[in-house]
């Protein structure tokens, strides 16, 4: 079985631990694009493009469920280490036993033809985030936090200069 978030960064995987931030989302006009925005500033010369747009990915997709899911507020954690980072959602939910789905797509087993006819309104818009996050990120875990949950997500980062 492949380590969990927790396990990477108890076994030191990632590294040292180089930088950290927390941020409290409840009072943000537009939590998510601050998020995206604030995530590839701090990751801005500390890896490749595409570790960035991964761990982009990844902390959206951790808020999106905790906004939508948990209600309350919400806060994110962002530990640079010098091999990779973790991000971290807090929120007010308690399942603690969330599990990726597989993916489900409306166009499997389609021909080219018959899935070219599909439009973007018949396409799912939501149920996916789990899946996302488990693909994108080296390990995530989800534990028991003070009031609720938090969600982590360890993203090992090629080229890392962190």
């Amino acid at each position: 079985m492949p380590p969990t978030a927790v396990e990477l960064i108890r076994d030191r995987s990632l590294g040292p631990l180089v930088d950290h931030h927390a941020f409290v989302l409840t009072a943000k006009k537009e939590p998510l694009a601050w998020a995206r925005k604030t995530v590839r500033e701090l990751l801005k010369d500390r890896t490749d493009q595409g570790g960035v747009d991964d761990t982009v990915l990844v902390a959206t997709e951790l808020l999106t469920n905790a906004i939508r899911h948990a209600g309350g507020p919400v806060s994110l954690t962002l530990d640079l280490y010098e091999k990779g980072v973790t991000v971290g959602v807090v929120d007010r939910g308690k399942d603690t036993t969330a599990l990726p789905a597989a993916p489900v797509s409306l166009l499997a087993g389609l021909q080219d033809e018959e899935a070219a006819k599909v439009s973007r309104e018949d396409l799912p818009e939501s149920g996916q985030g789990l899946y996302l996050i488990s693909a994108f990120s080296t390990a995530w875990a989800v534990e028991p936090a003070h009031e609720g949950k938090v969600v982590t997500a360890a993203i090992c980062l090629a080229g890392s200069t962190a």
